[in-house]
């Protein structure tokens, strides 16, 4: 990999790692899981295409907040990398 993107992928990492620690994202993030949890659990039987919907938004949720630490895994990597080349 490439210095500039080396680079590329830390910033991306300590952007990721800013969000994570976002208070406003944090509250975002648990307030949306717990109203769709809550609008899926209280769904009525009948409504399967209403708690199919709220299932596909859980998981988008989750996969978006699962992604984030990734990002900044892969920016550690990078920026070990850096250090490696610049010794």
């Amino acid at each position: 990999m490439n210095l500039g993107k080396l680079r590329e992928e830390t910033d991306r990492g300590a952007k990721a790692a800013a969000l994570l620690r976002n208070d406003l994202l944090i509250e975002a993030f648990d307030t949306l899981e717990a109203q769709y949890t809550t609008a899926w659990a209280e769904s009525p039987a009948r409504d399967v295409d209403g708690r199919e919907h709220l299932f596909v938004l859980l998981k988008s949720l989750r996969a978006v907040k699962q992604h984030l630490p990734t990002v900044v895994e892969t920016g550690k990597l990078a920026e070990r990398q850096l250090h490696q080349t610049s010794k």
